[in-house]
């Protein structure tokens, strides 16, 4: 019994490695170019690992996937956001069932968009609230200040766009997994 538990957990690991490296990859190198950044594939496989893994390995999986994109694209800015807003993207969705789109990750899937766009929101407001200012009394005042939060609205088209794009290939890649019983499989 216990080596059934370690062999399980041996594989979760495995697959976690897996699906953090498919988020690198297809985060940084295929991507879409946008008007504040890129659009990218990543988040999809974030949905993914998200319906096969424990939450706290899947939410540590997003993270450095996504974080590990943004070291290598140069975005050294955004990698401690990025790890806790693809963490986050993992909460709304469940692994208990044997398919990967059940009525809780089709439901899930606003929820991650939602989270993806108020998440890089704010992190928009802190990094120009950090840039703008000199010293922390500075940078409460300009980040209260609507002047921060009207600044950062420019990142919300390019979120949404990125979101829904993810939220299209997570669909299309889990009918076909689904088709083929991918989690009687593994």
């Amino acid at each position: 019994m216990k080596r059934n538990r370690q062999t399980r957990f041996l594989q979760q690991i495995v697959l976690a490695s897996l699906f953090a490296a498919m988020t690198t990859v297809l985060t940084f190198y295929i991507k879409i170019p946008a008007h504040n950044g890129y659009i990218h594939l990543g988040d999809s496989i974030i949905y993914l690992a998200a319906s096969f893994l424990p939450t706290p390995l899947a939410m540590i999986c997003a993270g450095l996937g996504g974080m590990l994109a943004d070291a290598l694209g140069g975005y050294t800015l955004y990698m401690l956001p990025t790890f806790a807003i693809k963490s986050l993207l993992v909460l709304p969705f469940g692994r208990k069932s044997n398919k990967i789109l059940t009525k809780r990750s089709l439901v899930a899937l606003p929820a991650a968009s939602l989270i993806t766009v108020a998440g890089y929101y704010i992190a928009e407001v802190v990094i120009i609230s950090v840039s703008s200012t000199n010293g922390f009394g500075q940078f409460c005042e300009y980040f209260f200040s609507s002047v921060a939060w009207a600044s950062a609205i420019y990142s919300i088209p390019g979120n949404i766009i990125q979101a829904v794009g993810s939220a299209i290939i997570f669909i299309m890649l889990g009918a076909a997994l689904d088709k083929i019983k991918i989690k009687d499989k593994i």
